[in-house]
């Protein structure tokens, strides 16, 4: 099997058509939340993608939060604002459709959630959540999203050393058998680890890698979108820092 893997969309409609554009011929795609949020387009992104055949998606926090089922007090100002003017902007099908996501799912043994576990909205950012998340499931692979960072962590056998790797700029996992991991494949709209270009992965469980890709976008156009939106200005700003 092959699987797609994309996290943290954001409502980037040209960051995502580049993404869809660039992956390979994949048998299924995994989505590990956020569709919406922040930027621009988040009807157009939704249904680009839940109309797809053979297509998994888990709940992020902006997800529940445009569908009115997440605390807006645990958004700070301008995610706030954002989340605001995306409630607005979707049919009530579409954020029906938000509100229904699951909190995890399985994919050819997988545990996929948006953030971590054992609280799925809580965020991996070291060896010391990540080693929370791996006592909180049996899964020999995790996959993540919410932090907007390529990454992933190993954990040895029989052991509690955890490494960090980072995927700055892409790179190839190799998911040998007895050894757990946790993969962030970064976000597709809106990436925090210094490189602005959209992030995603191609999973190939007969080859047992994943491949996590990088790939370039109109970034001006997007952010001419946001400006007209009235979005906030930072939210725009940062997409061309990667930040």
């Amino acid at each position: 099997m092959v699987y797609g893997l994309i996290s943290d969309v954001h409502g980037n409609l040209e960051a995502l058509h580049s993404v869809l554009a660039a992956l390979p011929r994949v048998e299924r795609l995994l989505c590990l939340g956020d569709i919406v949020g922040y930027g621009p387009n988040p009807g157009e992104c939704l249904d680009a993608l839940r109309d797809r055949p053979n297509f998994t998606c888990v709940a992020g926090n902006h997800d529940l939060a445009a569908a009115g089922r997440y605390d807006l007090d645990w958004f700070n100002p301008a995610a706030r604002a954002a989340i605001l003017w995306t409630q607005e902007a979707l049919s009530a099908d579409q954020r029906s459709y938000l509100a229904s996501l699951p909190m995890t799912a399985q994919a050819s043994g997988a545990l996929l959630v948006h953030g971590s576990l054992p609280e799925p909205m809580e965020y991996i950012t070291g060896c010391r959540e990540a080693r929370r998340c791996f006592e909180a499931t049996d899964a020999a692979l995790c996959l993540v999203g919410h932090t907007h960072v390529a990454e992933h962590y190993r954990l040895r056998p029989g052991t509690r050393f955890c490494e960090r790797l980072s995927l700055w700029s892409g790179g190839l996992i190799s998911l040998k058998e007895g050894l757990r991991q946790i993969v962030n494949v970064g976000a597709v709209g809106q990436p925090r680890d210094g490189n602005p270009q959209a992030s995603f992965g191609v999973w190939d469980t007969e080859a047992g890698v994943i491949e996590v890709r990088r790939v370039a976008y109109d970034v001006e156009a997007v952010q001419a979108k946001m400006r007209q939106a009235g979005l906030p200005r930072a939210l725009a700003e940062r997409l061309a820092w990667g930040r």
